[in-house]
């Protein structure tokens, strides 16, 4: 199955440019999450202690979750950056699973997409601790 099998040069340029912007993005909001985090930890050196409540717990869990937000991001990230390299290759939009198309309505909705539908829901399953038929 060669590429021109799988999308047309015009869904291929569609893609690309979807992935950059995407990227583009994502990189922003990176760094946005970066100085947030930054933000937040010269708080935490300049508050003065307080024996009404625990005002680090509230910025601990703040910082927790501006990570864990962060870490997301960077991972989305990096799966952009391996779809911008996979596109100038020939099986770009072949499933790496089962190696079928992939299919543009699933690439337009998630261009670094490196599995189908099919290969891909059980992977998630599994990620979100949900059971699957087998």
């Amino acid at each position: 199955m060669s590429r021109e099998d799988l999308l047309s040069d015009s869904e291929i340029q569609a893609l690309r440019r979807m992935l950059v912007v995407n990227r583009n993005r994502l990189a922003k909001q990176v760094a946005e999450l970066d100085s947030t985090h930054t933000e937040l930890l010269q708080v935490l050196v300049q508050e003065v202690p307080d024996d009404e409540h625990d005002p680090d717990a509230t910025t601990a869990f703040e910082r927790a979750q501006v990570r864990s937000l962060a870490t997301d991001a960077r991972a989305r990230l990096a799966d952009l950056d391996r779809a911008l390299t996979l596109i100038e290759d020939d099986g770009f939009g072949r499933c790496v699973s089962c190696e079928q198309s992939i299919g543009i309505e699933r690439l337009m909705a998630r261009p670094e997409s490196i599995r189908c539908v099919s290969c891909a829901a059980p992977l998630t399953a599994k990620r979100l601790g949900r059971r699957t038929s087998t």
